[in-house]
């Protein structure tokens, strides 16, 4: 993992559910539009390094077009991001067409982009990042096919449609998708590097039930498959409120490396 991903991937996976508008979907007339504050602490080391973002969601979320518009922009000590995102409605679902990330951590910068053509049935990818320790380079380009029946989510659209009722939960209360990342080895190490990287579509599952003490709504999130730096049996743990965003946001990594979210309303 990256110094971008290790310190942004969490941050990607998890302010987008702030994003969200209204609980289960129902027709709107015209954009809604939001802007709500954040703020992210990231402990590595067991807090021998400590990181804190405050930042700004910015949402445009058109549902009788079929459009929505995503922004994200913080700025705090040594640590900048801003992450932007554009969809569309495709067989009823929010699909990407476009999300682009830049991260600055310790003047460290790294970008992403990922650009997807449902009429042509492509993914386009391109990556490129320092690992945290040792500031060893990897980059990915790469053009995917997507599957015939597939569908693909990116962070945004993944919290969209959970939040909007149109991603239908399995028999067992998980709900299935997929999402593209890099590809990399199953035991790839945090300063471990390639030659040349690949993407990859893979699945993504998250199990949401009710916490006994509170009965608010909980999520776990395997982040083993995304990172070098999450820990086996110890999920990313989200709590929900009753209009389906999340309130808290957990996770404790490897190196003792820990995230917290929390959510302040509207900026």
């Amino acid at each position: 993992m990256d110094r971008r991903q290790f310190l942004t991937l969490p941050l990607k996976l998890f302010l987008a559910p702030l994003l969200v508008n209204t609980a289960p979907w129902r027709a709107h007339a015209g954009p809604e539009t939001r802007r709500t504050a954040y703020d992210v602490d990231v402990g590595v080391l067991w807090d021998a390094m400590t990181f804190h973002l405050p930042g700004a969601l910015e949402e445009a979320v058109d549902r009788a077009a079929g459009r929505y518009e995503i922004k994200a922009v913080g700025q705090g000590s040594k640590i900048q991001n801003r992450v932007e995102s554009r969809g569309m409605l495709v067989d009823g679902r929010w699909a990407p067409l476009e999300a682009t990330s830049w991260f600055l951590v310790a003047g460290r910068e790294t970008r992403s982009q990922t650009l997807y053509d449902y009429d042509r049935r492509r993914i386009e990818y391109h990556f490129k990042g320092e690992t945290f320790f040792l500031r060893r380079l990897r980059v990915a380009d790469d053009v995917l096919t997507i599957p015939p029946g597939l569908h693909v989510d990116d962070v945004i659209t993944t919290v969209l449609n959970y939040a909007d009722g149109r991603w239908p939960p399995q028999p067992d209360g998980s709900y299935q998708t997929h999402v593209v990342r890099r590809q990399r080895p199953e035991k790839e190490g945090p300063d471990d590097v390639s030659q040349a990287y690949r993407a990859e579509i893979v699945p993504l599952a998250m199990k949401v039930a009710s916490e006994p003490e509170t009965g608010k709504a909980a999520a776990s999130l395997d982040l083993t498959r995304f990172s070098s730096w999450a820990k086996e049996r110890q999920p990313a743990r989200v709590i929900f409120g009753p209009d389906r965003r999340p309130e808290s946001i957990t996770a404790s990594l490897i190196l003792g490396t820990s995230i917290t979210i929390r959510f302040r309303g509207h900026a």
